[in-house]
């Protein structure tokens, strides 16, 4: 392990949500801001002051302008859940993949040792290796991504550490210089142009306040398990939507679907969706049609009456 890591598993033993609350309430409600009064009032409130900062300067949620601490456009959606443990919580884990933040390969390294067990994905470190893991499994614990089973001696993700495994799977396995090529091969395809339509799609169906949250993943991974990162609105706060987009024939809705698409449906259940856009010969596609599956391991994969099944390809198709 090298000394920046090293530096930035000290960021995050040092961080935990009730931190992260603090100094961003501080810098919200108070009209001065400078370093030094931000700090006094932190410190009433919590510890660790400059790994907070740091961390919340690597997410991109603060910077600093001279002495003076300011607000990013992307913690506006953290700064509305303050209040809120629970989606604090899944502000700071999407605010970590979100950008290219220093502790992308950290925690995508821990969390791709977990292996699937029955319906839940699970991990029993060797002894060894558990005080080398501790930063970045504690700070994950602390998210309530990760929870310990102590009758069973293994860790296992809950929601949203199976969205940051997702999330994993597909930076690790992001091609690299080939992948530029299949990108601009792409790009002249008809699943590409799909991919495209359904990201307009997506920012006119969250609005304005939302749009900056849509990502177009498999244009930078484009041997994801997923097309497009999106999100479902509750109200006033979100939750992550994975898109698989299918450009599909409109009378029978057929389409392939790979091993680990199905795999990410089943991991994912009600965060998933397919997305099948009817192609119409010579003119592109039919908007006004596009069906949209919830939870397509139940809707489509264990849904044999309403769809036809191919084990061998995993090939899908509307029954007449």
């Amino acid at each position: 392990m090298n000394a920046s890591s090293d530096k930035q598993l000290g960021v995050l033993e040092g961080v935990v949500t009730k931190q992260v609350q603090s100094l961003l309430g501080i810098v919200a409600q108070s009209s001065i801001r400078r370093t030094e009064f931000v700090e006094a009032r932190f410190v009433e409130q919590a510890r660790n002051f400059p790994e907070t900062v740091k961390f919340l300067e690597d997410i991109g949620w603060i910077k600093k302008d001279g002495n003076e601490f300011v607000l990013t456009v992307s913690s506006d959606a953290a700064c509305k859940s303050i209040q809120d443990d629970k989606q604090i919580r899944k502000e700071i884990i999407e605010g970590i993949v979100g950008v290219n933040s220093p502790y992308l390969d950290l925690l995508a390294d821990y969390v791709i040792r977990f292996n699937r067990v029955d319906s839940e994905l699970a991990y029993r470190p060797p002894i060894a290796d558990r005080l080398r893991e501790s930063p970045v499994r504690n700070f994950l614990m602390e998210l309530r991504a990760v929870e310990y089973r102590a009758g069973d001696d293994i860790y296992v993700l809950l929601d949203d550490g199976v969205d940051l495994y997702v999330w994993a799977k597909n930076l690790k396995n992001t091609a690299s210089r080939k992948s530029i090529e299949v990108i601009h091969r792409r790009q002249e395809e008809l699943g590409f142009a799909a991919e495209l339509a359904v990201l307009a799609y997506e920012k006119e169906r969250v609005g304005p306040r939302w749009a900056s949250k849509i990502e177009h993943v498999s244009y930078d991974s484009p041997f994801a398990s997923y097309d497009i990162k999106s999100v479902t609105v509750n109200d006033n706060t979100t939750t992550p939507r994975f898109i698989e987009v299918k450009a599909v024939p409109s009378e029978s809705h057929q389409f392939y679907w790979t091993a680990s698409e199905v795999e990410i449906s089943r991991l994912l259940r009600g965060r998933y969706f397919l997305y099948l856009l009817p192609v119409i010969p010579e003119c592109g596609f039919d908007p006004a049609r596009l069906v949209i599956i919830d939870d397509p391991w139940i809707s489509v994969r264990q849904n044999s009456d309403e769809w036809l099944i191919e084990e061998n390809v995993i090939v899908c198709k509307r029954k007449p």
